[in-house]
Formats: C-alpha cells, structure tokens, sequence
C-alpha cells in the first residue's frame, strides 16, 4: 500500500480524501479499522502526527492547514510535501527515513486517495497515490497544459523520497520543435516545487519539455484563472504508462536516453 499525498502551495491550498475500501469488488482485505498518520519533513527528519482513526467504509478529508501551518523552510517556491499512511501501530515522534507499510494489497490497481488542491469555492482533484522515487532517478516530461486567455500557469514538481533531506537539484526547460534550451530552476526533494511559465511566455504552436536528470517527481499543470473561481490540475505520465507490450521500463529508459542526448544547454 502506497502514501498518499497531501500538496500545498503559495496559490492554493491542499486537501487529501482517504478512503478506508479497497479500490476493486474482489480483493480480501482485513476490514478492520486504521488510524491515519501524516508525516513531513523538517529537513533532517520525518516528523509524524496522529490524525484520526478509520472504519472500514469510511472516508476523511485531510486539509494541509490541519497538520502543518508553518512557512517553507528558506527557499521560494518551496513546501513540504506532507504524506498520510494507514496504520496499525503507533509512530515515533522523528523518524530517519519513510516508515514500512503494515497492510500488503494488490497493486493493480493501487489503494488510492483524492488528491487536489482548492481556491475560493473552487477545487481540482485526482486518484493519486505515491512511493519514494530513488535518488538515482530521473524526470522527462512534455507539458501540453498551458492555457490562455485570463489563465496563470504553473509548473508544479511533487517529489518524495525515503531521507527526510531535502536534496537539491535542476530542472531544465526546452522547447520540444526547436530543442531549444529554455531556462532551468532549483527544485527539492521531499516538497511541492512551483514555477511560474508565464515568465516564458510559450505560444500556441510551442510545447514545454522538462528535464530533471537525477531527480524523478510527479510533474503537474496547475491552471489559474485571473478572473473567475477557476482552478485545474493536470499531470502526465512516464513514457512506461503508454507501452502496452514488452519491457516497459527498458522502453522508457532507452526514451529518456534519447531525449537526454538530444536536449543539451
């Protein structure tokens, strides 16, 4: 059974739905009740916090303002990505690394939660859940999520890994036609990292690609209207999502490969 993310950012604020079934009609599960623990980083450790416990059937939703009001630690664009996990034990007060999970599932499909952010009296969601990516991981991703006409865009990159640490490194921007080096931006580990792409001011006929070469994230187009309660949250998939046969993960490393030699500053 995976976490499952609670997000936040400086332009809408987080929100995570739990859920206490499973996510199919034929998986034996225990159906017993499960207490629901958040955790987040302060830099050098995992802090835990009790939340609530669950019923088998149950649902709760998890506003990042009930466990953590404090401010990102240092750097703009930065916040702690807060993680929940069903338990049947208690957790240490400061932890070294990302705890093991106690209940085992089938993984196809993955337990999931409601994961969003909301604005006003506006939301977005998605099924989403996640596992710490290792550090030796990478990230390419194209972003066909501007929009236009009254609309802010971001570039939002979640990442999570087992060390509360909060490692640093680059994103890097080209335009995909062109293989032109755009820019590139600090993003950390263990946080919800926000860029705004107006400031690149891509046109219609242009597609965003983004490039992280030892960090792996989930990458996210969060939509803005300037006018109206208007909020939207996209986010791709690794090229191993779109193969049907063979080796998915040989395929999708021989892609990125291609693409890494291609686009260069």
């Amino acid at each position: 059974m995976a976490f499952f993310p609670l997000l936040n950012t400086n332009k809408a604020s987080g929100f995570c739905t739990i859920h206490n079934f499973p996510p199919n009609d034929w998986e034996l599960y225990d159906r017993s009740e499960k207490s629901v623990w958040a955790l987040y980083s302060n830099g050098e450790k995992w802090i835990s916090k009790f939340l609530v416990k669950l019923k088998i059937g149950e649902s709760k939703e998890i506003n990042h303002k009930d466990i953590f009001n404090g401010e990102f630690y240092g750097e703009k664009g930065k916040y702690p990505l807060i993680i929940l996990q069903f338990r049947k034990t208690s957790l240490d007060k400061k932890l070294s690394y990302t705890p093991t999970h106690e209940f085992v599932y089938n993984k196809v499909p993955e337990w999931r939660a409601t994961v969003g952010l909301k604005l006003n009296q506006t939301r977005a969601s998605y099924q989403g859940e996640i596992n710490p990516f290792p550090t030796n991981a990478s990230l390419l991703t194209f972003h066909p999520f501007i929009q236009y006409k009254n609309v802010e865009n971001y570039f939002l990159f979640v990442n999570l890994e087992k060390s509360p640490f909060f490692r640093a490194t680059e994103i890097e921007i080209y335009e995909a036609k062109a293989k032109k080096f755009i820019d590139s931006f600090k993003v950390f580990s263990n946080s919800c990292n926000l860029i705004n792409l107006d400031n690149y001011r891509f046109s219609q006929d242009e597609l965003p690609v983004f490039v992280c070469r030892n960090m792996a994230g989930i990458p996210f187009g969060l939509g803005i209207s300037k006018k109206t309660d208007m909020i939207s949250l996209e986010h791709t998939h690794p090229p191993a999502s779109f193969v049907v046969h063979g080796d998915r993960f040989k395929l999708q490393n021989k892609i990125k490969r291609d693409w890494f030699s291609i686009l260069k500053k």
